[in-house]
């Protein structure tokens, strides 16, 4: 939750010429009840320049969850901010007022409650603060402000309507989708907490999260996002989908719950559209069908899996599909996914245990499928019906979502004898409709081929596709990040990394990368191209042909005109560095597009190495390796509390329950002969 700070700034007098400093205030009394209550926040000065007061500061105003005001004296644009607190908001705006104060406390809010605390000891409140401050959010009063009081039936305003999502966040966020860099996405989530837009800019991060494939970090986004608006459509809709994804991969029935708890809150929503209602019906069949479908897929033989599959879950799944298709025929997808069950369930219908299904009354088990059969020719016109329309819509731009249901309806409606013939008839379809470079389109495509494969459904024809749109799966993998000191400057005072060393140093880089090859993982090396240990490294991957991603806090043009500005010889290695990962097609990664960081973090003064430190653990975080380890050729400062360089690299890693740590000692490599 994030708070707003409304105060006087400096030294203020009263009316009687006594000071009070609420710097001091802010510093030893709002700001340690805030950290306390895990409120952020900021105050006006962020937004006031040469007098004028920005669209931003009332933004805060009326989106903070929490406002703090102190009214020790008389501040006109303290009155101000607060009069238009309580003119847009009910509730949680907590007044504070210092003690001895010559100036009263004006007519208009003079009924309200204040919290007291004493000018020359502020940091003794700081509990009172905390307590009154819950007691706000917690609390049943129906308004603290005066102006509501008076106007009970006057309307709250709506702070999503000021909130603006500053567009170079939004393109950035945008950059790090297309780059398919989930790292970057989990770096922007922690930055965007306390900003004013955090909400929406978290919405957006765990939207790409969610597109990337970053399923753990679209969780916490979207649960952050839920914290604060618990009946958020789109964060309800959102963790149905992620809880799901995530039972997939763990088979954990906590996480299959979470899911349908998600669609429950949904359905409990009297002023759903249709289209969400819809939507959420359609998550309850597919929560279905992932149980019908986990309970046989990892069956050794075809006559195992068809009959596992003659199961009462998948006749529900058709049903919730084909429920939620009734509720917007505009929708065509849980129309399809009705189509593709109510399919698969005919095709099993041929099979000795159908009857079963019916508590084997055969006459029960004849009568259902002949009016499945019936249901399916009428629900195979309005869904191609749907589909064309969804086409259209879009014309002359292309949805590929509905090229893609397109395929998959003509999939299952041609003759089987098509496959017959040729079973690769319809790759040519399919990758006309999936955008290669779309993993998650691919993966949902292949997903559902590969169940009418394990079923001996269009088997032939649903191989073919699949072979041409899902990549080989990759073996385990180790992933190492390396990172190290820079080689000592000309006449720097120490030595941490002396020019004398790089030998060793490179032999002792190269011989633990060696020992951490014979683990039976495949390897790749992450390292970013400062003078010194990162190139090194990468000079040692070209020479072994250790695969290898370089990452760059910003592109290599303004890595060689800033970096290596006076190093003309480690500036031609960078540059053949470069030179060689392109060579051999080999990732890069970049996170800014200039030297610069982008406008909306400039007012925090962050460096864009640190946070370029960050970025790396991120990605490794996110990469999904088997296992993660940090080789840092370091000097063991454990005082060094810079950020930027290798201490920042060891103490992230050290914060991290799942990177390994290697270190190299250059106080050993400085005693070697």
């Amino acid at each position: 939750m994030r708070a707003f700070i409304i105060r006087g700034f400096g030294i203020k007098k009263d009316s009687a010429g006594s000071q009070i400093n609420f710097d001091d205030v802010e510093e030893k009394l709002i700001r340690p009840a805030l950290a306390r209550c895990n409120l952020s926040g900021g105050t006006t000065a962020t937004y006031v320049d040469a007098g004028s007061i920005h669209a931003d500061m009332f933004g805060e105003i009326l989106g903070a969850d929490v406002v703090v005001c102190d009214i020790t004296v008389h501040n006109a644009n303290v009155f101000y901010e607060l009069g238009i607190r309580h003119a847009l908001r009910k509730k949680y705006t907590v007044l504070i007022k210092g003690d001895p104060s010559a100036d009263t406390t004006p007519f208009d809010i003079a009924g309200g409650r204040y919290l007291s605390y004493p000018v020359a000891d502020p940091a003794s409140k700081v509990g009172e603060l905390v307590a009154a401050i819950k007691a706000g959010i917690e609390g049943v009063r129906e308004t603290d402000s005066p102006i509501f009081q008076i106007l009970p039936t006057l309307s709250e305003a709506n702070p999503a309507d000021v909130r603006v999502v500053p567009m170079d966040f939004i393109e950035e966020v945008q950059r790090a989708q297309a780059s398919q860099d989930k790292g970057w996405l989990r770096l922007l989530a922690g930055e965007v907490r306390g900003e004013v837009f955090q909400w929406d800019g978290l919405q957006a991060i765990a939207q790409a999260q969610w597109r990337v494939k970053d399923y753990s970090g679209a969780r916490e986004s979207w649960e952050a996002v839920r914290a604060v608006r618990p009946n958020d459509v789109k964060a309800n809709l959102a963790l149905a989908n992620v809880y799901e994804r995530l039972y997939r991969d763990e088979r954990r029935s906590a996480l299959l719950e979470a899911s349908n708890q998600a669609i429950e809150r949904l359905l409990a929503i009297e002023t759903l559209t249709a289209n969400h209602r819809a939507e959420a019906l359609a998550l309850n069949g597919r929560n279905l069908k992932t149980l019908w479908r986990l309970d046989f897929e990892d069956l050794a033989t075809l006559e195992e899996r068809r009959e596992r599959a003659l199961d009462e879950r998948l006749r529900r799944s058709y049903d919730a599909y084909r429920e939620a298709f009734q509720v917007d025929l505009n929708n065509f997808y849980p129309g399809l996914a009705a189509l593709q069950a109510g399919f698969i369930l005919k095709q099993l219908s041929s099979g000795a245990g159908w009857a079963g299904l019916f508590g084997f009354d055969s006459a029960e088990a004849d009568r259902y499928r002949d009016e499945l059969t019936r249901q399916l020719a009428a629900l195979e016109a309005v869904v191609a019906a749907s589909i064309a329309a969804a086409r259209k819509r879009r014309l002359p731009k292309v949805d590929p979502w509905a090229e893609i249901g397109f395929a998959d309806l003509r999939f299952i409606t041609v003759p089987a004898a098509v496959f017959e013939r040729d079973p690769k008839a319809f790759v040519p379809t399919y990758l006309g409709a999936v955008p290669m470079d779309d993993s998650f389109a691919r993966d949902a495509v292949c997903g559902q081929l590969e169940l009418f494969a394990a079923l001996g459904i269009l088997e032939g024809g649903a191989k073919a596709v699949i072979e041409r749109l899902k990549p080989p799966k990759p073996p385990k993998l180790h992933l190492v990040i390396v990172s190290g000191h820079s080689i000592d400057a000309v006449g720097a005072a120490g030595e941490r990394f002396p020019a004398r060393l790089e030998a060793a140093a490179k032999a002792a880089l190269g011989a633990r990368i060696r020992s951490l090859q014979a683990d039976g993982y495949a390897m790749l090396v992450l390292a970013s191209a400062a003078p010194g240990t990162d190139i090194l490294a990468h000079e040692f991957c070209a020479e072994t042909n250790q695969a290898r991603a370089l990452c760059l806090p910003m592109p290599a043009e303004v890595v060689a005109r800033d970096v290596f500005a006076r190093n003309d010889g480690w500036r031609n290695r960078f540059i053949a560095v470069i030179e060689l990962v392109k060579q051999k097609k080999e990732r890069i990664f970049v996170l800014h597009e200039n030297a610069e960081l982008p406008r909306w973090l400039r007012a925090k003064n962050a460096d864009p190495f640190e946070r370029g430190n960050r970025w790396v653990m991120n990605l490794a975080a996110s990469w999904g390796a088997d296992r993660v380890t940090l080789l840092a050729l370091w000097d063991h400062n454990e005082a060094d509390a810079s950020v930027g360089g290798t201490a920042q690299m060891v103490r992230l890693a050290r914060a991290s329950a799942n990177v390994g740590i290697e270190l190299i000692d250059t106080r050993t490599l400085a005693a070697a002969p």
